[in-house]
């Protein structure tokens, strides 16, 4: 059995199972960081670093993303964005808080497929459109009070590409496996215009929902 190089097992274990695509965005965090601390100065990189927080997040029904937010906190404090003292001094200050987002970001992960679930029912069984946009915004406002809101947004952006790939395979299989829509006919490309603009709309009212569940918190 042929021996892998370190450099390759190290790899394959960072981040454990998550895609090699989302292995390398991290490393690429980890080495741009402090290029940008020491050519754009802290208040740059700051905000840099709060995106890529969020990233972590938005990835959160893909990748655990506890171990990669934390590799970009131990790297903040390495490269002298905080101090320790300070580290422990906002801990000290903000610990329920901090215990509540652990458990949700941590839950969410385990709860991805109980929210996929959720919705796609609703789509399936609700009948009118007024009714499922109204139910999509309730529901991601109550999912958002007790959850990670973006993990609920992208909850819903799954289940709408999900619903929309199925509907898009359904007018290539009239067109012998055509993928591409400006071949299909006239019908077919009304209609899958008229999907993604229902999909837009429910996922429109599903922001609105977190936003009202997040007010709400």
């Amino acid at each position: 059995m042929p021996t892998m190089p370190l450099s390759q097992a190290f790899y394959k274990n960072f981040l454990g199972n998550a895609p090699d695509w989302y292995k390398s965005a991290i490393i690429f965090f980890l080495v741009l960081n402090p290029i940008l601390l020491h050519t754009l100065g802290p208040y740059i990189t700051g905000w840099v670093l709060i995106i890529e927080f969020i990233f972590t997040l938005a990835m959160a029904l893909r990748c655990y993303p506890l171990q990669s937010g934390g590799l970009l906190a131990i790297e903040a404090i390495a490269i002298g964005m905080a101090s320790p003292a300070d580290v422990l001094h906002e801990i000290e200050l903000n610990l329920p808080v901090i215990l509540l987002l652990v458990f949700m970001v941590a839950g969410i992960y385990f709860m991805k497929d109980l929210l996929l679930f959720t919705f796609t029912k609703l789509l399936t069984n609700v009948r009118s459109k007024t009714a499922l946009s109204l139910m999509f915004c309730g529901v991601a406002a109550v999912l958002s009070a007790f959850l990670d809101a973006l993990t609920v947004i992208a909850v819903v952006i799954a289940v709408a590409v999900g619903f929309y790939g199925i509907y898009h395979r359904a007018a290539s299989s009239q067109h012998n496996g055509e993928v591409n829509e400006e071949k299909f006919g006239d019908h077919y490309r009304e209609d899958l215009d008229q999907f993604r603009g229902f999909l837009r709309d429910l996922m429109m009212h599903a922001g609105v929902g977190t936003a009202l569940g997040g007010v709400c918190t």
